[in-house]
Protein backbone atom coordinates (compact mmCIF):
# COMPACT_ATOMS: atom_id res chain seq x y z
CA UNK A 1 0.00 0.00 0.00
CA UNK A 2 1.35 3.43 -0.95
CA UNK A 3 2.23 5.74 1.90
CA UNK A 4 0.25 8.96 2.22
CA UNK A 5 2.17 12.15 1.47
CA UNK A 6 1.40 15.14 3.64
CA UNK A 7 2.59 18.58 2.50
CA UNK A 8 2.94 21.54 4.83
CA UNK A 9 0.19 24.16 4.50
CA UNK A 10 2.56 26.78 3.15
CA UNK A 11 3.60 24.46 0.32
CA UNK A 12 -0.01 23.66 -0.50
CA UNK A 13 -0.76 27.38 -0.83
CA UNK A 14 2.16 27.72 -3.20
CA UNK A 15 0.60 25.32 -5.68
CA UNK A 16 -1.54 27.18 -8.24
CA UNK A 17 -4.15 24.52 -8.89
CA UNK A 18 -6.05 26.66 -11.40
CA UNK A 19 -2.95 27.35 -13.44
CA UNK A 20 -2.09 23.66 -13.48
CA UNK A 21 -5.62 22.76 -14.55
CA UNK A 22 -5.47 25.34 -17.34
CA UNK A 23 -2.14 23.97 -18.47
CA UNK A 24 -3.55 20.47 -18.61
CA UNK A 25 -6.64 21.63 -20.56
CA UNK A 26 -4.49 23.52 -23.02
CA UNK A 27 -2.21 20.51 -23.44
CA UNK A 28 -5.30 18.39 -24.11
CA UNK A 29 -6.40 20.75 -26.88
CA UNK A 30 -9.12 22.64 -25.01
CA UNK A 31 -7.34 25.98 -24.76
CA UNK A 32 -8.75 29.12 -26.45
CA UNK A 33 -6.10 30.23 -28.90
CA UNK A 34 -8.12 32.01 -31.60
CA UNK A 35 -11.13 34.35 -31.73
CA UNK A 36 -13.01 35.21 -34.93
CA UNK A 37 -15.23 38.31 -34.77
CA UNK A 38 -17.58 39.20 -37.65
CA UNK A 39 -20.55 41.43 -38.35
CA UNK A 40 -19.08 44.48 -36.66
CA UNK A 41 -18.59 47.75 -38.50
CA UNK A 42 -18.68 50.38 -35.77
CA UNK A 43 -18.01 48.14 -32.78
CA UNK A 44 -14.34 48.18 -31.80
CA UNK A 45 -12.67 44.76 -31.76
CA UNK A 46 -10.98 45.73 -28.50
CA UNK A 47 -14.38 46.19 -26.81
CA UNK A 48 -15.39 42.66 -27.84
CA UNK A 49 -12.10 41.15 -26.65
CA UNK A 50 -12.39 43.00 -23.34
CA UNK A 51 -15.91 41.59 -22.89
CA UNK A 52 -14.64 38.06 -23.54
CA UNK A 53 -12.08 38.49 -20.72
CA UNK A 54 -9.71 36.00 -22.34
CA UNK A 55 -6.62 37.02 -20.32
CA UNK A 56 -8.41 35.55 -17.31
CA UNK A 57 -10.19 32.72 -19.13
CA UNK A 58 -7.84 30.56 -21.17
CA UNK A 59 -9.84 27.36 -21.68
CA UNK A 60 -13.32 26.29 -22.75
CA UNK A 61 -13.85 24.70 -19.34
CA UNK A 62 -13.38 28.05 -17.60
CA UNK A 63 -15.22 30.12 -20.24
CA UNK A 64 -18.75 31.27 -19.27
CA UNK A 65 -20.38 32.00 -22.62
CA UNK A 66 -23.60 33.38 -21.12
CA UNK A 67 -21.73 35.91 -19.00
CA UNK A 68 -19.50 36.87 -21.92
CA UNK A 69 -22.54 37.31 -24.16
CA UNK A 70 -24.16 39.69 -21.68
CA UNK A 71 -20.96 41.74 -21.49
CA UNK A 72 -20.70 41.95 -25.27
CA UNK A 73 -24.33 43.08 -25.58
CA UNK A 74 -23.59 45.92 -23.16
CA UNK A 75 -21.21 47.38 -25.74
CA UNK A 76 -23.13 50.42 -27.12
CA UNK A 77 -23.26 49.45 -30.79
CA UNK A 78 -24.13 45.78 -30.20
CA UNK A 79 -27.77 44.75 -30.49
CA UNK A 80 -27.26 40.99 -30.32
CA UNK A 81 -24.31 38.63 -30.41
CA UNK A 82 -23.78 34.91 -30.88
CA UNK A 83 -20.82 32.94 -29.53
CA UNK A 84 -19.96 29.54 -30.98
CA UNK A 85 -17.21 27.23 -29.69
CA UNK A 86 -15.29 25.63 -32.54
CA UNK A 87 -13.03 22.87 -31.28
CA UNK A 88 -10.20 22.48 -30.75
CA UNK A 89 -9.44 26.09 -29.80
CA UNK A 90 -11.53 28.75 -31.58
CA UNK A 91 -14.31 31.08 -30.48
CA UNK A 92 -16.54 32.44 -33.25
CA UNK A 93 -18.34 35.70 -32.34
CA UNK A 94 -21.00 37.11 -34.66
CA UNK A 95 -22.17 40.67 -33.97
CA UNK A 96 -25.42 42.28 -35.05
CA UNK A 97 -25.18 46.03 -34.66
CA UNK A 98 -27.83 48.58 -33.81
CA UNK A 99 -29.14 51.07 -36.38
CA UNK A 100 -28.95 54.81 -35.64
CA UNK A 101 -32.30 56.59 -35.79
CA UNK A 102 -31.25 60.19 -35.24
CA UNK A 103 -28.36 62.49 -34.38
CA UNK A 104 -28.32 64.08 -30.95
CA UNK A 105 -26.23 67.23 -30.58
CA UNK A 106 -24.99 67.85 -27.05
CA UNK A 107 -22.56 70.71 -26.66
CA UNK A 108 -20.01 70.49 -29.46
CA UNK A 109 -20.50 66.76 -30.09
CA UNK A 110 -22.92 64.91 -32.35
CA UNK A 111 -23.97 61.47 -31.12
CA UNK A 112 -25.71 58.68 -33.00
CA UNK A 113 -28.73 57.32 -31.10
CA UNK A 114 -30.93 54.34 -31.94
CA UNK A 115 -34.72 54.07 -31.74
CA UNK A 116 -34.61 52.88 -28.13
CA UNK A 117 -32.78 56.02 -27.02
CA UNK A 118 -29.46 54.20 -26.62
CA UNK A 119 -26.49 56.44 -27.39
CA UNK A 120 -24.20 54.51 -29.72
CA UNK A 121 -21.29 56.93 -29.72
CA UNK A 122 -19.99 60.10 -31.38
CA UNK A 123 -20.85 60.43 -35.06
CA UNK A 124 -17.72 59.89 -37.18
CA UNK A 125 -16.51 63.01 -38.97
CA UNK A 126 -16.79 61.29 -42.35
CA UNK A 127 -20.21 59.78 -41.59
CA UNK A 128 -22.72 59.48 -44.43
CA UNK A 129 -25.71 59.01 -42.12
CA UNK A 130 -28.61 61.18 -43.32
CA UNK A 131 -30.62 61.34 -40.11
CA UNK A 132 -32.89 63.85 -38.37
CA UNK A 133 -31.17 65.97 -35.74
CA UNK A 134 -32.24 66.89 -32.22
CA UNK A 135 -30.59 69.07 -29.61
CA UNK A 136 -30.89 69.70 -25.89
CA UNK A 137 -30.76 67.81 -22.63
CA UNK A 138 -33.14 64.86 -22.57
CA UNK A 139 -33.69 64.92 -26.33
CA UNK A 140 -32.06 61.51 -26.78
CA UNK A 141 -34.67 59.70 -24.72
CA UNK A 142 -37.75 61.44 -26.15
CA UNK A 143 -36.92 62.15 -29.79
CA UNK A 144 -38.27 58.97 -31.33
CA UNK A 145 -41.84 59.75 -30.20
CA UNK A 146 -41.70 63.24 -31.70
CA UNK A 147 -40.10 62.04 -34.93
CA UNK A 148 -42.69 59.26 -35.28
CA UNK A 149 -45.46 61.82 -34.91
CA UNK A 150 -43.77 64.10 -37.47
CA UNK A 151 -43.57 61.25 -39.98
CA UNK A 152 -47.37 61.28 -40.24
CA UNK A 153 -47.20 64.74 -41.84
CA UNK A 154 -44.87 64.51 -44.86
CA UNK A 155 -45.01 68.21 -45.73
CA UNK A 156 -43.81 69.15 -42.26
CA UNK A 157 -41.24 66.36 -42.30
CA UNK A 158 -39.76 67.59 -45.58
CA UNK A 159 -39.18 71.03 -44.03
CA UNK A 160 -37.73 69.67 -40.77
CA UNK A 161 -34.31 71.06 -39.79
CA UNK A 162 -33.98 69.99 -36.15
CA UNK A 163 -35.90 69.55 -32.95
CA UNK A 164 -34.94 71.28 -29.71
CA UNK A 165 -35.91 69.82 -26.36
CA UNK A 166 -36.97 72.73 -24.16
CA UNK A 167 -36.55 72.39 -20.39
CA UNK A 168 -36.58 68.60 -20.85
CA UNK A 169 -40.37 68.62 -21.17
CA UNK A 170 -41.53 69.87 -24.59
CA UNK A 171 -40.38 70.29 -28.20
CA UNK A 172 -39.64 73.25 -30.42
CA UNK A 173 -39.32 72.07 -34.01
CA UNK A 174 -37.29 74.34 -36.28
CA UNK A 175 -37.93 74.20 -40.02
CA UNK A 176 -35.44 74.76 -42.84
CA UNK A 177 -36.63 78.33 -43.38
CA UNK A 178 -36.20 79.23 -39.71
CA UNK A 179 -39.85 78.89 -38.72
CA UNK A 180 -40.25 77.37 -35.24
CA UNK A 181 -43.15 75.21 -34.13
CA UNK A 182 -43.71 75.38 -30.37
CA UNK A 183 -45.43 72.19 -29.25
CA UNK A 184 -47.02 71.50 -25.88
CA UNK A 185 -45.60 68.79 -23.64
CA UNK A 186 -46.87 65.33 -24.67
CA UNK A 187 -49.00 66.81 -27.49
CA UNK A 188 -46.72 66.35 -30.49
CA UNK A 189 -49.29 64.53 -32.66
CA UNK A 190 -52.04 67.02 -31.85
CA UNK A 191 -49.72 69.98 -32.47
CA UNK A 192 -48.55 68.73 -35.86
CA UNK A 193 -52.14 67.93 -36.83
CA UNK A 194 -53.34 71.43 -35.95
CA UNK A 195 -50.55 73.02 -38.00
CA UNK A 196 -51.04 70.69 -40.98
CA UNK A 197 -54.79 71.35 -41.08
CA UNK A 198 -54.64 75.14 -40.76
CA UNK A 199 -54.48 76.74 -44.21
CA UNK A 200 -53.65 80.12 -42.69
CA UNK A 201 -50.22 79.02 -41.53
CA UNK A 202 -49.03 77.01 -44.55
CA UNK A 203 -47.10 79.94 -46.04
CA UNK A 204 -45.01 80.12 -42.89
CA UNK A 205 -43.67 76.64 -43.52
CA UNK A 206 -41.58 77.82 -46.48
CA UNK A 207 -41.81 81.62 -46.46
CA UNK A 208 -40.51 84.22 -44.03
CA UNK A 209 -39.55 82.71 -40.66
CA UNK A 210 -42.36 82.68 -38.11
CA UNK A 211 -42.92 81.33 -34.63
CA UNK A 212 -46.03 79.15 -34.58
CA UNK A 213 -47.32 78.33 -31.12
CA UNK A 214 -49.76 75.45 -30.65
CA UNK A 215 -49.21 74.91 -26.94
CA UNK A 216 -52.82 75.89 -26.19
CA UNK A 217 -55.19 73.17 -27.47
CA UNK A 218 -57.49 74.39 -30.22
CA UNK A 219 -55.60 77.66 -30.76
CA UNK A 220 -52.73 78.60 -33.06
CA UNK A 221 -50.78 81.80 -32.51
CA UNK A 222 -47.82 83.08 -34.48
CA UNK A 223 -45.50 86.04 -34.90
CA UNK A 224 -42.51 86.87 -37.07
CA UNK A 225 -39.20 85.47 -35.93
CA UNK A 226 -37.11 88.64 -35.80
CA UNK A 227 -33.34 88.73 -35.83
CA UNK A 228 -33.27 89.67 -32.14
CA UNK A 229 -35.70 86.97 -31.04
CA UNK A 230 -35.08 83.96 -33.23
CA UNK A 231 -36.71 80.54 -33.13
CA UNK A 232 -35.10 79.59 -29.85
CA UNK A 233 -35.93 82.82 -28.00
CA UNK A 234 -38.37 82.95 -25.10
CA UNK A 235 -41.96 83.70 -26.07
CA UNK A 236 -42.75 85.35 -22.75
CA UNK A 237 -44.35 88.73 -23.40
CA UNK A 238 -43.86 88.36 -27.14
CA UNK A 239 -47.31 89.63 -28.03
CA UNK A 240 -48.48 86.50 -29.75
CA UNK A 241 -51.49 87.01 -32.02
CA UNK A 242 -54.12 84.38 -32.60
CA UNK A 243 -54.40 83.86 -36.36
CA UNK A 244 -56.25 80.57 -36.68
CA UNK A 245 -58.38 78.16 -34.75
CA UNK A 246 -57.15 74.60 -34.87
CA UNK A 247 -59.36 72.42 -37.04
CA UNK A 248 -60.25 69.08 -35.54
Amino acid sequence: MAAAVVLPLDKLKAIDVTAQADALMIAAGFGIDQVNVSGQHYTADSDVFDALDLPNVKTFAAFDSDAALKRIERVPWVETAQITRIYPGTLDVVIRERTPAFVWTRGETNYLVDATGRTLGPMPAASTWNLPRVVGAGADGEAILMLSALRQYPRLERQYAYGERVAERRWRVVLKNGTALDLAADREIEGFQEIANAREVQAALTGSPMIIDVRTPGRIAMRPATSTSGPTASLTGAGMTSVASARQ
